[in-house]
């Protein structure tokens, strides 16, 4: 059993690293995270993130949390030909690009990581930044 919790000042430090790692590569994103369940659990907008970018951090925080595996993966079996073609019509909230992350200690998922604003690749930058930090962390 995991008794790992995911603390506000767990959030914080992710949230300093998402700050640092936006700030460097020029682009203002939004960042959520979500417990297990994939309820929200912390979120912070940054600069003028484009006003999508709130409820796409946020779902990609829930997909990740939910299915225990990154978005970009995930969408791999949502495209057309693929076992979960159309989920995300029949789902609108399951994301299928990516930026999301699940967060996992001991091979469990504790949570979901959801960053959005920039393209693909710069929202998966950031994201990684956040990443080294919950891996990181102290137990």
């Amino acid at each position: 059993m995991c008794d790992f919790e995911l603390t506000m000042e767990l959030c914080h430090q992710m949230t300093e690293a998402a700050a640092k790692a936006q700030k460097d590569l020029g682009v203002c994103i939004s960042m959520a995270i979500a417990d297990p369940h994939g309820a929200l659990r912390y979120f912070c907008r940054f600069g003028d993130a484009i006003l999508p970018s709130v409820e796409i951090s946020q779902n990609k925080a829930y997909t990740a949390a939910v299915l225990g595996q990154s978005t970009r993966e995930f969408g791999k079996i949502a495209q057309a030909g693929g076992e979960a073609f159309g989920i995300n019509v029949t789902f609108p909230k399951l994301v299928i690009f990516g930026g999301g992350f699940p967060l996992k200690v001991d091979g469990k998922t504790v949570g979901g990581l959801g960053i959005s604003g920039g393209s693909v690749e710069e929202d998966e930058a950031v994201a990684a930044r956040v990443l080294e930090v919950f891996q990181g962390r102290q137990r």
